[in-house]
This record gives C-alpha cells, structure tokens and sequence, in this order.
C-alpha cells in the first residue's frame, strides 16, 4: 500500500500537492495552515488522529506523519507540486 509522508516542519498549508493529485485524496486543512489527507482514504487512523491532535491545532510542528493511502496511484504530482519538499511518496 502506498504511503504519503507529510512533514509538518516544512508544511505552510499552499495545497499545491492536493491540487496536483489527479485521484483527489489530499486536501488543505479547514484552517489554512496545513495540507492533510481526506480523512475516508486514510486506512491507518492512528496517523490520522495523531494529525488532529497533535498538528490541527497548531501553528507550528516538528512531526512527520505517513499515512497509508489504498488509493494513492503512486505518479508523485503531489512531491513535484511542493517546493518546500514536505510530501514523499512510498511504496510498500
């Protein structure tokens, strides 16, 4: 399964890689201040409450989170989109 890694030291909320992503599984944050997966496709959701606790609400943070994406296509728009190099793509 996919993995999309998010770092949230270099995260500023542009959503350029929810833009690219051509299956629409990524998505800014309610706030503005940070890019996140859409919840439903998240398939490990202990990530997923580890952003809402612990990034959310948040101005700033060092952690890096990987989200298992089951329909994540794996063509890397979202990396290529980001210039401050905060996403990463994997293979499992």
């Amino acid at each position: 399964m996919p993995k999309v890694i998010y770092d949230y030291s270099k995260c500023t909320g542009l959503a350029d890689c929810a833009e690219a992503c051509p299956v629409e599984i990524l998505e800014g944050s309610g706030s503005g201040r940070w890019c996140k997966p859409v919840d439903d496709e998240v398939a490990n959701k202990e990530e997923l409450d580890k952003y809402y606790k612990e990034i959310d609400p948040n101005d700033s943070s060092k952690l890096v989170l990987t989200f298992d994406m089951p329909e994540c296509i794996e063509c890397q728009a979202c990396v290529a989109s980001c210039s401050l190099g905060a996403i990463e793509i994997e293979s499992d």
